[in-house]
């Protein structure tokens, strides 16, 4: 699977752009802020259908214009599938896939796997248990459709039992039973959710702590754990006993939607004891293992998009990792960084036929 066309027309910083690309590498090379990021944030939004970086599409149309376009060729299978995808202020978004529009874009998630390693994953390890839970979520989402369905399905009973709590405050009344309706739809629901999860991370955890330790180069003794309460206890049971909190609150405050995953190294937490080096290497590890998961699953490589790597690791691993590339670890590739020399210095050991793209201003002004 890989794209070999794709079109920008008022994307973020971009007017006009369309670019033909190299089923292995493909390089964008420009100073900080030319838009380099940018290709590789299409790319991603053609796939999951939103940014990677901010999840509120008007913010991605060009100053000063309406509406921005995404247009690109997938081939699949030796299929040429043409993608389409359209914003417009006041309108909203759509999507077409061979030139029918997608009615829930959750049908489409999945069908163009897609890992994407950016700086800002460091904050999967710095930020709140939703950042985390949205990662893994998303990941699971893309090979199993009924999962994201049953996520889908979760919220809105969540919102809902939220809602009826505070009409139970707001109108001085309670209703055991009709609690009890809302706390059924969350049980069915969140009990699927947790099984996966569980199943998820008996497949997820060995790929992972495999590419630590081929990243780090020592035998660093790191962990990834499903931390939930429904570890311990029945979900009836927990929504039974968080039920006097629940009514003070006015919101659900147990459940799978406050599950977290662990990030640990040396039976330490990660975000207190690891080195920033360490750091990094678990999360290129998290990265590739997500590669790996997608590709195992559903049967094909994952397009991967590497924004800016020569800032996470350092030459060492950023030699593993080249290595990987020429071993044929993965399929098609996307890279961007400040710094033309150095990367086609690393990229000609991996012996793939690579396109350079230079970028400046929002606009392709050399390609090679």
């Amino acid at each position: 699977m890989h794209l070999n066309q794709l079109s920008l027309t008022h994307f973020k910083n971009y007017t006009e752009a369309s670019f033909r690309f190299s089923p292995f590498v493909n390089v964008f090379f420009g100073k900080n802020g030319a838009g380099k990021t940018n290709v590789l944030d299409a790319i991603y939004y053609l796939a999951i259908t939103r940014s990677y970086f901010n999840v509120i599409d008007q913010q991605q149309v060009q100053h000063g214009e309406q509406f921005f376009a995404l247009q690109a060729n997938l081939m699949r299978e030796d299929q040429e599938i043409a993608l389409r995808l359209f914003f417009q202020r006041g309108l909203g978004k759509r999507l077409l896939v061979q030139q029918k529009e997608v009615e829930k874009f959750s049908e489409h998630i999945g069908q163009m796997p897609v890992v994407m390693i950016a700086p800002g994953d460091i904050q999967l390890i710095y930020e709140g248990s939703e950042e985390r839970r949205k990662f893994i979520d998303l990941l699971i989402s893309q090979c199993n459709r009924m999962y994201l369905h049953e996520l889908q399905s979760y919220q809105r009973s969540l919102d809902q039992r939220n809602k009826l709590l505070k009409d139970f405050y707001e109108n001085r009344y309670f209703d055991r039973d009709l609690l009890g309706v809302y706390n059924e739809q969350l049980i069915a629901t969140g009990s699927y959710i947790h099984r996966i999860r569980h199943a998820f991370l008996d497949d997820f955890r060995p790929l992972f702590l495999s590419n630590y330790v081929r990243l780090a180069g020592a035998n660093e003794q790191v962990s990834l754990q499903y931390e939930s309460d429904l570890n311990k206890i029945t979900f009836p049971d927990l929504l039974r006993q968080s039920e006097s909190a629940d009514i003070d609150l006015l919101r659900t405050t147990k459940g799978i939607h406050k599950d977290d995953w662990s990030f640990g190294i040396d039976q330490q937490a990660l975000k207190k004891f690891g080195s920033q080096g360490q750091q990094k290497t678990y999360i290129i590890a998290l990265k590739l293992a997500q590669f790996q998961y997608l590709h195992i699953q559903k049967g094909i490589k994952p397009i991967l998009l590497l924004d800016d790597i020569f800032e996470k690791l350092d030459q060492l691993r950023l030699a593993e990792l080249f290595k990987w590339m020429s071993e044929g670890l993965f399929g098609q590739i996307f890279i961007t960084d400040t710094q033309e020399k150095r990367l086609r210095e690393m990229l000609v050991q991996t012996d793939l036929p690579c396109e350079f793209f230079a970028i400046e201003n929002g606009s392709v002004i050399t390609h090679s």
